[in-house]
């Protein structure tokens, strides 16, 4: 989290607003493609969290094995796509470059980002497979070095005064290799039980994580959607000038989400684990204890961040950039709804609950998306946030606040009856 605020001041004040607005833009863009893995990465946290509850080890191979070899299909299937579509796309009139270099360097720089996004999905299992295992931690540390290696060639690149595409590559090529070293690290012959290839992949299994997938990608397209679509309503309404603000006031709230989804990110597998075992009290009290806790972190951060915003900005990057006092509140307002909402997520998540998150995100992308646009018009930068504020606390937090206790009634009763026939 540090390194990614110090890299804001350095990249704006190299690439200046409309380069760092487009930068964000694509950044955005590669957001919703979180979709293209086909929930692959999600189905196999669950399915894995499960099978290493049972102590299944040959099953546990057999979904890591399939999940590689779908998630390779599927790279050079969108690696190619892109291929062929990338001379037919106007792509300084897409991000609305005005300038002759930033026109110049769009096109490339999208594709530098995207190779490393694909070349960073099948390399993902890994990732997956530690947080089943309960490691989170051990992601977390290689994500940093990935962020400390990405940090250095940054400033190579700066020194050597290299376009936005080398600079695109240097921020998003390292975590890749890092992400390459833990799926060595764990797969290793001598270091891993779970040692596998893609000879051990079963078609079968294959097909079962893509039809758990798809729910994953409806709820992935949808949140994805609902929060990347800010940075290309403001591109094409108010233009990269005040994608540059709001790309800052979020970066300065990355703080608290950071520590928030740090804090989250284990529950999922472990909801997964207790839930597989009956063990539907202890999954009770960890959704209220991790509300609670999770509060007790946001609230104070965020009053903080609103009251203290605008004068951090302006010894952060300087007066270049200075977003609204409006949209910094609408930001901090965000950062509580939302870590409640994704601590409410992270139990239906491990409950295979995903249906009806799917159609909550569905229900409250497309609303943020016409009140954001409506809303922007109407009082500027903060209108985006303002949009989905609104939309997120009717379409989501509305109905699961809801539909949380119905599925812990009914998780306990399907614990009761499992009892009772092994009684019998």
């Amino acid at each position: 989290m540090v390194l990614s605020l110090l890299t804001v001041p350095l990249t704006l004040n190299y690439l200046g607003a409309e380069r760092y607005g487009i930068w964000l833009t694509i950044s955005s863009l590669i957001g919703l493609l979180a979709f293209t893995d086909l929930g692959v990465g999600s189905g196999l946290l669950n399915a894995l969290s499960r099978e290493l509850a049972l102590r299944n080890a040959v099953g546990a191979k057999t979904q890591i094995a399939s999940a590689a070899m779908i998630l390779c299909l599927v790279a050079i299937t969108f690696g190619v796509a892109f291929a062929l579509l990338y001379p037919l796309i106007p792509w300084a009139t897409v991000f609305q470059a005005k300038s002759s270099i930033a026109i110049s360097e769009v096109g490339p720089a999208v594709g530098a980002w995207l190779a490393c996004f694909l070349v960073s999905l099948p390399l993902s299992v890994g990732v997956q497979t530690r947080l089943a295992r309960q490691e989170g931690y051990l992601v977390h540390i290689t994500a940093a070095a990935g962020n400390l290696a990405a940090v250095f060639a940054l400033l190579l690149v700066l020194h050597a005064q290299l376009p936005l595409p080398a600079l695109v590559l240097a921020m998003a090529g390292p975590p890749v290799i890092a992400s390459a070293v833990n799926c060595w690290v764990l797969f290793s012959p001598d270091a891993s039980s779970l040692r596998s290839n893609l000879g051990a992949a079963d078609l079968r299994i294959g097909t079962q994580l893509l039809r758990t997938g798809s729910l994953f990608v409806l709820l992935q397209f949808a949140m994805a959607m609902a929060f990347t679509s800010d940075t290309l309503v403001l591109t094409h309404v108010l233009g990269p000038q005040a994608v540059a603000e709001y790309g800052v006031a979020s970066r300065l709230f990355l703080i608290p989400a950071g520590i928030i989804g740090t804090v989250l990110s284990p529950l999922w597998p472990a909801y997964g684990d207790a839930i597989a075992r009956g063990d539907v009290a202890w999954a009770r009290r960890t959704l209220t204890r991790s509300i609670i806790g999770i509060c007790t972190i946001a609230v104070p951060i965020a009053v903080l961040l609103i009251i203290g915003g605008q004068r951090l900005i302006r010894i952060w990057v300087g007066d270049s950039v200075s977003p609204p006092p409006a949209l910094l509140a609408c930001f901090g307002l965000w950062t509580i709804f939302s870590a409640v909402g994704s601590a409410v997520a992270m139990l239906l998540n491990g409950a295979g609950e995903i249906r009806i998150q799917a159609i909550a995100a569905i229900a409250m992308a497309l609303a943020n998306l016409a009140l954001s646009i409506w809303l922007t018009f109407q009082i500027g930068v903060a209108g985006v946030m303002v949009g989905t504020l609104v939309a997120y606390l009717t379409l989501v937090l509305g109905p699961m606040s809801i539909y949380v206790p119905i599925v812990l009634r009914r998780l306990t009763e399907r614990g009761q009856r499992s009892l009772a026939s092994v009684s019998m």
